[in-house]
């Protein structure tokens, strides 16, 4: 190739799917992959919820369901005393995304490729390993790479492109060749992976991952259609020693964890059947530079600790997908998008990497300390009547709001991306600049067609530029107008489907709707209407800048809110002034606000001053770079 518009170094999940995305965009995308293909043992296999309905929304669903997998519809773990506690119970989710299906990578990765080989603008490269980077002055320009195929002359050649991505991974050559340097978190074990053969009699389509827990170790096993993909858990360092006690010695550790195998050990050769994995956990504290990227594994190495890497690294590529398009088809990628993509995935990850580290802290230490046992969490243990372990573990099974929460996080993730528009295929014809869509049902494919024709009309009715004085008395170059959007023919309806999508979500359960009049309005009106649509209930209220002097002296109107979940709406917030003297209202009036939720978030310190003040968390459908405002 002489030239593309983005390079992507990596052909995991998070660069195939990049690739397919900034394909259907009509941009000239290359994947550079190291390897001959994606065969390869010992990778995760999890495809998560949110990545299942990202696949729905590209119009793939029918070919991903064909391929071989099972679903896993809950992570459990064996306590003594207690048989299988289930700490995560995915069948609790709303269909049909209630479970995480489990396939070999290489099925899900020649999936990908060929969904993007359709596209005219896409190029893989296989047997292309990048090498580094092309500079001119301080912005890259281009990667260097060179063939390693059976014909290779290892001539490093040069592809110049718009912007490089990094996807390569937790040791990544370009984040090297950038000169970044990630900051690393402790973590308290390694892993090694290896295969056990399944009998006959034990095949079939459950999906499993199970977990047993040992004296200083532990060890996961994940169904396979011939044979189990083992993963020994071990303190980190141990490689050496695990090696030098030889291959008898790690097969007794095997049959002590795993009693029910102990017959097929001897499948287990030498010590050079195990695989050992480096387990890392770092962040970047900036993903870029002028020209370049890094997301996934190379922004941010994951643990394995509740097997969310490969999701997160899914939602990335499809964050600067959505991000990088417009930049890619003008023939110039700005610092600043790439920024923004840093921001908008900044905060899942940091959830995810701390709730990581908190059961590093919280489990691995103590089980390869050896003071965490099963005995301990059956209460059997002599040494300590009530250990926090013990504590935790009886919060997972009892809190029905932990129970509902963590399904979602693992699932689902803390802030999980939809398709852009450009990447969904339409069963129509597109719309018109203003054109009628379609009307929307409670489907994830149509709740993504619909917040791509909201946010279309958003930047075509909404958004007016120019100087303006806002309500704040702060000066602007642009006003955005959404009362052109919530009192809109069209408009409204996909407000409502998409404002309830956002809050089903963030897992954010309400039963009224509603805000300070009279921006509020309509957006309360509209949620109402498009939960009737989807079988569910849904009062809307409307909060008055001051309670009545007369009459029933109230200020809200509506159904009562008393002793009820209430989302407090807004169309847009520059201060938060709005939103918060509508919480005031609600409360004083006795009602339980859950969440505060506005259609289009201007990025001007709202979020921070809302939560802050009222300990509730701030969604927003839109923020202010999707409509071209960064």
């Amino acid at each position: 190739m002489e030239r593309t518009g983005c390079a992507v170094v990596g052909g995991g999940p998070a660069g195939m799917m990049l690739g397919l995305l900034l394909a259907r965009a009509g941009v000239h995308v290359a994947v550079l992959e190291k390897h001959r293909d994606f065969l390869r043992d010992f990778r995760g296999d999890t495809v998560h919820a949110s990545t299942i309905r990202l696949i729905d929304e590209l119009g793939l669903g029918a070919g991903f369901r064909a391929l071989p997998q099972s679903r896993l519809n809950n992570v459990a773990v064996p306590v003594p005393g207690a048989g299988m506690v289930t700490l995560a119970a995915f069948d609790s989710l709303k269909p049909p995304y209630n479970y995480v299906a489990m396939m070999p990578q290489w099925d899900f990765l020649d999936f990908l490729a060929s969904a993007a080989a359709a596209e005219p603008t896409f190029t893989l490269l296989m047997e292309t390993e990048a090498t580094g980077l092309e500079f001119d002055g301080g912005r890259v320009t281009g990667v260097r790479y060179r063939s390693t195929g059976d014909a290779a002359d290892d001539v490093e050649r040069v592809l110049p492109a718009d912007v490089v991505v990094a996807a390569d991974g937790r040791h990544s050559v370009l984040r090297q060749a950038a000169g970044m340097r990630a900051k690393e978190y402790p973590v308290p074990f390694d892993t090694w992976w290896f295969k056990i053969p399944r009998h006959p009699a034990e095949k079939g389509d459950v999906a499993g991952v199970v977990p047993s827990l040992g004296n200083r170790d532990a060890m996961i096993a994940l169904n396979r259609t011939d044979y189990y993909q083992m993963g020994y858990l071990a303190p980190k360092g141990s490689d050496a020693r695990i090696r030098e006690g030889g291959v008898e010695r790690f097969r007794q550790r095997v049959a002590a964890l795993r009693p029910d195998l102990a017959d097929r050990v001897d499948s287990i050769r030498s010590v050079a059947d195990l695989h050992w994995l480096d387990v890392r956990l770092n962040r970047l504290r900036r993903w870029y530079r002028d020209g370049f990227l890094c997301i996934g594994d190379a922004a941010h190495a994951m643990s394995p600790a509740g097997g969310v890497g490969i999701n997160l690294a899914i939602q990335d590529a499809v964050a600067a997908a959505e991000r990088l398009a417009p930049d890619l088809r003008q023939g110039h990628v700005r610092t600043r998008t790439l920024a923004a993509i840093q921001r908008r995935r900044r905060m899942p990850t940091v959830v995810v990497q701390t709730v990581q580290r908190i059961m590093h802290r919280v489990v691995f230490v103590p089980l390869f300390a050896g003071t965490l046992s099963g005995d301990m969490l059956a209460g059997r243990d002599a040494r300590t009547l009530f250990p926090v372990q013990r504590i935790l573990l009886f919060i997972l099974r009892h809190n029905p709001v932990v129970k509902r929460v963590l399904p979602r996080m693992v699932a689902i993730g803390p802030r999980p991306e939809h398709a852009p528009g450009f990447a969904r295929p339409l069963t129509v014809p597109p719309p018109t600049k203003l054109g009628a869509m379609t009307s929307p049902t409670d489907t994830a494919v149509d709740t993504a067609a619909a917040r791509a024709r909201l946010l279309e009309l958003i930047k075509e009715l909404a958004v007016v530029r120019g100087k303006v004085i806002l309500s704040s008395g702060a000066e602007a170059d642009y006003y955005i107008d959404l009362r052109r959007i919530t009192l809109h023919h069209e408009a409204s309806k996909l407000v409502g489907q998409v404002m309830l999508a956002l809050a089903d979500d963030a897992g954010i359960d309400f039963e009224c709707a509603g805000g300070l009049t009279m921006g509020a309005d309509p957006v309360g009106t509209a949620v109402m209407h498009a939960a009737v649509d989807a079988g569910r209930t849904v009062d809307a209220f409307v909060v008055r800048k001051a309670q009545k002097s007369y009459g029933m002296g109230r200020q809200v109107e509506g159904p009562s809110v008393e002793g009820r979940k209430v989302l407090v709406l807004e169309d847009t917030s520059t201060t938060g002034g709005s939103a918060l003297t509508a919480v005031e209202g609600v409360r004083k009036a006795g009602g339980n606000v859950v969440a505060v939720a506005v259609i289009v978030d201007r990025d001007t310190g709202a979020k921070e001053k809302i939560e802050a003040e009222t300990g509730v968390p701030y969604l927003f459908a839109f923020g202010k770079d999707e409509l071209g405002l960064a």
